[in-house]
């Protein structure tokens, strides 16, 4: 075993431990990234677990379930998630893998063949060095005992072995090498127990009485040493075959839960009937045996050629009862797929956790448009180790930032769409000298004053502005284009972004935790930024927030003489949230929050923001539409369950795509295990419910960007100040926006 203690530096001579894009079904390649396909993993684990807990004897009429496996591309890590799926149940359920070749015919007499080689060489789940075939056998053949003991038909004390062993031990007990005489007992037997069984364990089994007949002189003859027993399985016709192999799959699925996989179906691509073939047999399984959960794994381009263009509707309908489609890797479950492979040559893991830094950002992994799966994970890693490997097979130095891409410029800040809402606040990538830079020659310090330096050449036409910035003070945003005027230019950029995208349900609580009684919210009005004064508030000398004390002094001369730049909004919101987070320990304001979204989202056009009324709450809630989905984000205390109970119903009444947001902190966090209460099932949970985490550094983000708005709401440039806060907040707007 490795002494993690020691480092260890890697052989520059070691292999490449990339070079393997493609997944091979070895118990050293498992379990794998757990992040990765994590809901679609849990569902499928779910269903067989579900088929688990209904027992042996199992209601009449229950039929299997089929899973429609699809991914976008190759390489999207389906044979993996199938090899983890039977990793992970282990002797929970037993696996068998559809034959389905380009080299050999689709039909039921090669499926039986297959079947009875694949559970001939499985080893038996239980200890021993027993097949799996000789356990489902064994395992039927105890259970006939069960049943006759059961009925009262067989005397306990004639039987060989109690019903505690036969239920517990049958594996040991009907072995051909076991001291007890139970396999000649029931072999002298024989004809009593085949005519003899009761009608309810014939129909348990879902066999006729002469398929009884067989199958149980077939495991019997096995068992007694018969090297010919399989014979009666060879050479059926086609009509035999079929019913045979779903006889055995019925008994290995009394055994224990069946998972039937179908995979590797690429070979068949554009074929004309190979989707026909499969299907019925497929079709054919989820009938007619009932503890059983199919999986067919393919490619979207293999579905649309070989099945859904050549089935009749019927079928079509019956192998999408369930699907699930792969999605793109987050960017973390990337990072942990190569620090995982990494371990196969020693590295130390803050040198793999580097070699991971540097291939996200240099391959962009922080670009909304740069979707990863996991065989472009591998491959890309390779490249960058192919050229540099020879950097992380010695301790880390303390290089100067220009040093740390040799041969290459410094990666740019990543842009927005992060997987978790605002993660560079987290880093405190600036440092507070970084407050005091001007964001431009000419352009104005951080409150807006010229500098009086001058700009280049005179040239008789407006002095432009040089066009490399330092970094913005935001470490979400690339540098914009300039403002024009009053105008924002780049606002229209997440315009059509967003165009079409998100609805959010907010919902304000009376009690709401930090609210300051001295104060009530103000009400934002839409198409402005006025403030209704409340009476208190007219004569009040301070305007009390939860974690920040705003004078009402403090926007007045600054603020409406001052031009605004993006630059200094920026460093007004970033002193603001410093001195946040220096202050008392911040509270999650739901009704803040709630005033403050509504007020940016009704002057964001690409939101096209609506406001209704949901049962459980008094406030007004919101609604967008990102991306063709329905986003509700919901400003309730958690604590309000008839609240949210309703929202989440209502929401899957509706039928549409939609998701519901809630704001969650660890002064208020949002558990969305309440709904479990109410008897929603955890898939159901996890598809419709995004809590949206923040820590302090994020909440103060947002409080000091409401701060620095509520200051201008009386300034002229009110209107930019609301577009700039909107676009400084657009990681937030994405990051409620993304798909569940």
């Amino acid at each position: 075993m490795r002494d993690f203690t020691r480092p260890i530096f890697m052989d520059p001579t070691s292999p490449n431990p990339f070079r393997d894009d493609i997944f091979v079904d070895h118990p050293e390649n498992l379990p794998g990234v757990l992040q990765i396909h994590q809901e679609t993993f849990a569902h499928l684990v779910d269903a067989i677990e579900g088929v688990s807990r209904q027992g042996e004897n199992g209601p009449a009429g229950m039929i299997g379930r089929t899973f429609l496996i699809t991914a976008p591309r190759a390489g999207y890590g389906k044979s993996h998630l199938v090899a983890r799926l039977r990793d992970r149940l282990v002797s929970a359920a037993s696996t068998a893998r559809l034959p389905f070749e380009p080299s050999r015919p689709i039909s039921w007499t090669v499926l039986l063949s297959s079947l009875v080689e694949q559970f001939s060489e499985t080893p038996g789940h239980r200890d021993g060095d027993h097949s799996l075939l000789d356990e489902i056998g064994r395992h039927f053949l105890s259970r006939i005992v069960l049943s006759r003991l059961a009925e009262g038909s067989i005397d306990a004390d004639e039987c060989p072995a109690g019903e505690p062993d036969l239920r517990n031990d049958f594996a040991e007990l009907f072995s051909r090498s076991s001291p007890s005489p139970l396999l000649d007992w029931i072999d002298e037997r024989f004809n009593e127990l085949a005519e003899n069984t009761g009608e309810g364990f014939l129909k348990t089994l879902g066999l006729r009485r002469a398929d009884f007949r067989f199958w149980t002189r077939l495991f019997l003859d096995r068992e007694l040493g018969d090297e010919a027993a399989l014979d009666a399985l060879r050479d059926p016709t086609t009509g035999e075959a079929r019913e045979r192999t779903l006889q055995f799959l019925r008994l290995a699925a009394f055994h224990r839960p069946l998972l039937v996989v179908a995979d590797g179906l690429d070979g068949f691509f554009a074929s004309e009937s190979a989707g026909l073939e499969m299907a019925g047999i497929v079709t054919a399984i989820r009938e007619e045996v009932p503890r059983s959960v199919t999986t067919v794994c393919l490619n979207e381009d293999v579905w649309e050629s070989v099945f859904a263009r050549r089935l009749p509707s019927a079928w079509v309908d019956r192998l999408t009862g369930d699907t699930a489609k792969l999605h793109p890797l987050p960017r973390e479950a990337a990072k942990e797929l190569v620090v995982q492979r990494l371990g196969r040559v020693e590295l130390p893991d803050e040198a793999a956790k580097r070699f991971a830094e540097r291939l996200a950002e240099a391959n962009s992994w922080s670009d909304l448009e740069t979707k990863l799966h996991p065989r472009e994970v591998l491959r890309q890693a390779r490249d960058l180790w192919d050229q540099h490997s020879e950097e992380f097979a010695k301790p880390e130095s303390k290089a100067p930032a220009s040093e740390a891409f040799p041969g290459h410029d410094p990666p740019p800040l990543p842009s927005t769409g992060k997987p978790k809402f605002f993660p560079a606040l987290r880093e405190d990538r600036l440092a507070p000298d970084d407050l005091q830079k001007s964001p431009e020659p000419g352009a104005g310090d951080p409150t807006g004053k010229p500098t009086g330096k001058p700009t280049g050449k005179p040239t008789g036409k407006p002095t432009v502005p040089s066009v490399e910035k330092p970094p913005p003070l935001n470490p979400f945003f690339a540098p914009p284009p300039r403002l024009p005027g009053a105008k924002l230019a780049g606002i229209d950029s997440i315009i059509r972004d967003i165009r079409g995208s998100g609805n959010s349900v907010v919902s304000e609580t009376s009690s709401a935790k930090g609210m300051t009684k001295t104060r009530p919210v103000p009400t934002l009005q839409a198409g402005s930024l006025e403030v209704k004064p409340t009476p208190n508030e007219e004569s009040s000398a301070k305007q009390t927030w939860p974690g920040f004390t705003a004078p009402p002094s403090e926007k007045s001369p600054e603020a409406a003489a001052a031009p605004v730049t993006r630059q200094s909004l920026e460093d007004r919101i970033k002193r603001k949230q410093r001195k946040l987070l220096d202050g008392p320990p911040l509270q999650l304001d739901l009704g803040r929050l709630e005033i403050f979204l509504q007020t940016v989202g009704r002057h964001h056009e690409g939101l096209g923001q609506t406001e209704e009324r949901f049962p459980g709450s008094q406030s007004v809630c919101l609604r967008w539409q990102v991306r063709g989905q329905s986003v509700l984000v919901g400003f309730e205390s958690p604590q309000n369950v008839y609240f949210w109970n309703n929202l989440l119903q209502q929401s899957l009444a509706s039928n549409r795509r939609e998701k519901i947001s809630a704001f969650s902190h660890p002064s208020e966090p949002f558990d969305p295990g309440l709904f479990a209460g109410f008897g929603f099932s955890p898939t159901v949970i996890r598809g419709r419910i995004d809590p949206i985490e923040m820590s302090d550094r994020e909440l103060a983000m947002l409080y000091a960007a409401e701060a620095t708005l509520r200051e201008f709401e009386d300034s002229p440039e009110a209107r930019k100040v609301v577009q700039l806060v909107a676009f400084h907040l657009d990681p937030l707007w994405r990051r409620i926006s993304e798909p569940v």
